[in-house]
């Protein structure tokens, strides 16, 4: 199985687009393509990287089929020997704990006596796609 950041590998820095009243990433390869939205506040560092990128790779390499490109990096964003290596396992966790936080999920499983993940997957099949609008509304920070 492919680790987590095999999904950048192959995001160009034409694949991030100020859209929808934020900034978002089309994600086209991996297992799950999709749009993610961006939060606020890594808007500008993103743009300019993106810009500077262009069509060629955002993370760096000439071929998306190249291997852990992504430990490499982040390790050497590493802040000094008494800080912890930046981890992308880490990293997703924050993003998706950051994210449940926003959306108030805690309040709402508890609320609603739900305690198992597998009941959000069967309510969330019934519901409507949300638009980019909405996706980045709700996600990035830019709206609450």
């Amino acid at each position: 199985m492919p680790g987590l950041g095999a999904d950048l590998k192959a995001v160009v820095g034409t694949d991030v687009e100020r859209r929808a009243g934020g900034v978002v990433v089309d994600v086209r390869a991996g297992r799950r393509p999709r749009t993610v939205p961006v939060l606020s506040r890594y808007h500008v560092r993103l743009v300019d990287a993106a810009s500077w990128a262009g069509s060629r790779l955002l993370i760096g390499g000439t071929s998306p089929t190249r291997r852990n490109v992504t430990t490499p990096l982040t390790s050497s964003l590493a802040g000094g020997a008494d800080l912890p290596r930046v981890d992308i396992a880490r990293l997703r966790a924050t993003w998706l704990s950051e994210l449940a936080e926003r959306i108030g999920l805690r309040a709402f499983m508890d609320a609603a006596g739900i305690t198992c993940s597998q009941r959000l997957g069967d309510l969330v099949a019934a519901l409507a796609v949300p638009d980019d609008a909405r996706a980045v509304a709700v996600l990035s920070g830019t709206r609450r």
